[in-house]
């Protein structure tokens, strides 16, 4: 759980219902060798002189930077967020850069749409929230750490609950008490209960969708599905998305339906997202683990040959920029190995 922030060139002020309209149609998805709007390079340069070592891993201070095409994301963690978001609101200010905070849902426009800086106005209650949810994740822990990780799992629910918090699952559902035992066994996927027809209908229809906050949220939950043939074929044609995120879900999604006849076409995204073809290592692990999942059910040959294809395409390792670029080569080595 972070404190989340989108910096984005705007030339005109918005609302926050404009501007939230305005980050889906920007979440265009990761797409390998897109690069980003240079009148994002002035906000950033300001943003690590100010923190150096920013999103470079222990150096800096607790922030994921993700530099997307035509938006910067910044989740900041708790313990900075009083101290640090007037700062970034006052860069992005004087680097012509809009703020979009969800936490509060207020915009910040810079100058001259504005004049002076998104305030700290607001801060102190969602720290206040955090802080109380923190403490109820560590006394649920407390409660629970003499049953085993799934009293504990039990007893940070109740804890969160007694707060009038709602648990959420990343894959679109509440985690009530009727369920919570089967999400613990299984977090990746979505309980047999919850897996009606009406419910899969609607998320098929967003998964085709022009929406794509909604595209992206109804893929990851029907990557959760179980066996379904109507799910599979709504998601082979997004295998092909030059969409890395959306790509990668799809093929997980697929090597949960497990039909071995789509691990060609789950391959042939590996391919696409690798090196070989100007993608990363990063690009092509969500396809990799959907081709292997799937090349477990034809043996150990088939395994072979996907991880010694998956080696040629991603050849030497690259040099490591950043530490998700060193975690995400680790991670091949793990798959790759013998």
């Amino acid at each position: 759980m972070s404190y989340d922030l989108y910096l984005l060139p705007l030339d005109r002020a918005l609302t926050w219902a404009e501007a939230s309209a305005e980050l889906d149609r920007l979440d265009g998805g990761w797409r390998p060798r897109l690069g980003h709007d240079g009148r994002l390079d002035p906000f950033l340069r300001a943003l690590r002189a100010r923190y150096p070592g920013i999103g470079r891993g222990p150096d800096g201070p607790p922030v994921e930077l993700d530099i997307h095409h035509r938006h910067v994301f910044l989740a900041i963690g708790w313990s900075d967020v009083e101290s640090m978001v007037p700062v970034i609101s006052a860069l992005a200010f004087g680097a012509g850069l809009t703020v979009v905070d969800p936490q509060r849902e207020v915009v910040g426009p810079p100058s001259p749409l504005a004049a002076v800086p998104l305030g700290p106005e607001g801060l102190d209650e969602h720290v206040r929230v955090a802080n109380e949810m923190l403490s109820a994740v560590v006394s649920g822990a407390v409660l629970g750490g003499s049953g085993g990780p799934e009293a504990t799992h039990h007893a940070i629910s109740e804890q969160l609950r007694s707060l009038g918090a709602t648990a959420m699952s990343p894959l679109g559902f509440e985690i009530t008490p009727e369920v919570e035992a089967e999400v613990f066994a299984h977090p990746d996927r979505v309980p047999a209960s919850l897996q009606t027809r009406a419910w899969r209908d609607e998320l098929i229809a967003a998964v085709t969708g022009t929406h794509v906050g909604h595209r992206h949220r109804a893929l990851g939950t029907l990557g959760g599905w179980g066996s379904d043939p109507v799910v599979a074929t709504a998601l082979r044609p997004l295998v092909v998305s030059d969409d890395v995120w959306e790509a990668g879900q799809a093929c997980a999604g697929l090597a949960r339906q497990g039909d071995i006849t789509d691990l060609p076409a789950v391959l042939d995204a590996v391919r696409r997202f690798s090196p070989a073809e100007g993608g990363s290592a990063d690009a092509m692990l969500a396809p990799l683990r959907a081709a292997l999942d799937l090349a477990q059910q034809a043996g150990p040959e088939i395994v072979a040959g996907v991880k010694g294809r998956a080696r040629g395409w991603r050849g030497s390792p690259a040099r490591r920029r950043a530490q998700w670029e060193g975690e995400a080569e680790a991670l091949l080595d793990g798959l790759l190995a013998d």
